[in-house]
């Protein structure tokens, strides 16, 4: 086995420097060589790892939604082999990502409600070419069944690139991991177009947040809040992790846009007598994320429409309303093969009845 582990290396260094197709993709973020015979992949946690030339079964681990959501839009999606973990398929937040790729339902689960550690012998009953994870701690132990292990990271932008590249590589995907980030790129310099121009004084105050555990994700959030047009509340923070925080700190802030996971959280900070001083309490503007194949405030590959919803949001006479749910439909389509109705984008943007006001009352918006 090492023999032909050293062999394989040595063949693919030997055809990266043989081909220039294989040099340019050894000189991106998160490098990775490919030839024929298979593809020598740098993860983001600098592991080396060696994978056949056709990766035909792929098994998902820990952050499950995010990686199949990296999978489906590289059409990749078919050689998932488990299902979503218990804690997902619990309630019903999780239905789109099951209709977007209906076969996961029938699929064996790896983890279960209190997503505890994998059963390698489940694992390796299910005979993947690799297994994916976000959760470093979790490396270790996988790797213990003799499959190799590719971990992904995500925490702002760059990441982004990194982990299309290397799994576009990786899965053979390299075309269609170049139009996602084309249209990732798209995306960001249309919203850019609009609020570059805005002055640091007219940006509103945003903070996205846990109202319960009084949490934020630094990187994702301060990222996204920003390309939005917004200015983060907790951007001065160190990044990494989340960050917490204290009911008089939020009052020193008083944000003047509340971003929560739910709508079930929206309502707890209306209820909530401690957050009726805050600006964003007082005029109304407290929004739940949006829900498709995942949350949209977290780490997923639908961030675009995060931005761009958001910059609706924050700036709302300077987005069309119409134009969010054109681009929804044109995403889910292009990236998941999904024709997403009406219903399920009032769904997704629903914040109380938000969303469906917003679809049905456009008038107010949209001049530059």
């Amino acid at each position: 086995m090492k023999r032909m582990k050293h062999l394989l290396l040595r063949s693919l260094l030997s055809a990266c420097a043989a081909t220039t197709a294989g040099a340019l993709w050894a000189q991106t973020p998160g490098e990775c060589v490919r030839t024929p015979d298979g593809a020598m992949v740098t993860d983001m946690a600098g592991r080396t790892v060696v994978l056949p030339g056709t990766v035909r079964r792929v098994a998902t681990v820990g952050s499950v939604p995010v990686i199949n959501g990296y999978l489906l839009a590289l059409d990749a999606g078919d050689r998932i082999v488990n299902g979503l973990p218990g804690r997902f398929t619990a309630s019903g937040r999780w239905a789109l990502h099951l209709r977007i790729a209906s076969h996961l339902a029938d699929l064996p689960v790896l983890q279960g409600q209190a997503d505890t550690g994998v059963n390698l012998e489940n694992l390796m009953l299910l005979s993947p070419d690799v297994v994916i994870t976000m959760d470093r701690m979790r490396i270790r132990s996988l790797e213990a069944a003799r499959i190799p292990v590719l971990y992904l990271e995500w925490g702002s932008e760059v990441d982004i690139r990194r982990n299309m590249h290397v799994l576009g590589c990786a899965l053979d995907r390299m075309a269609q991991g170049e139009d996602y980030l084309r249209y990732f790129d798209g995306v960001m310099q249309k919203v850019r177009t609009v609020t570059d121009d805005i002055p640091p004084g007219q940006r509103p105050r945003v903070l996205y947040f846990n109202p319960h555990s009084m949490t934020t994700p630094l990187l994702i959030a301060n990222w996204w809040i920003a390309q939005a047009g917004g200015q983060s509340v907790t951007e001065g923070w160190a990044a990494g992790g989340n960050a917490q925080y204290s009911h008089e700190r939020l009052l020193q802030w008083d944000p003047e846009v509340l971003i929560v996971g739910s709508p079930e959280q929206v309502e707890a900070v209306y209820r909530d007598e401690r957050f009726s001083r805050l600006a964003a309490v007082k005029g109304r503007r407290v929004h739940a994320t949006p829900m498709g194949s995942h949350s949209w405030g977290q780490r997923t590959v639908e961030q675009p429409l995060t931005v761009l919803w958001a910059a609706g949001l924050i700036h709302p006479q300077l987005f069309l309303p119409e134009d969010l749910a054109g681009e929804i439909k044109a995403f889910y389509r292009r990236f998941f093969g999904y024709e997403v109705s009406d219903a399920d984008i009032a769904m997704m943007l629903a914040s109380g009845t938000q969303g469906q006001a917003q679809l049905q009352n456009p008038a107010h918006v949209g001049r530059q």
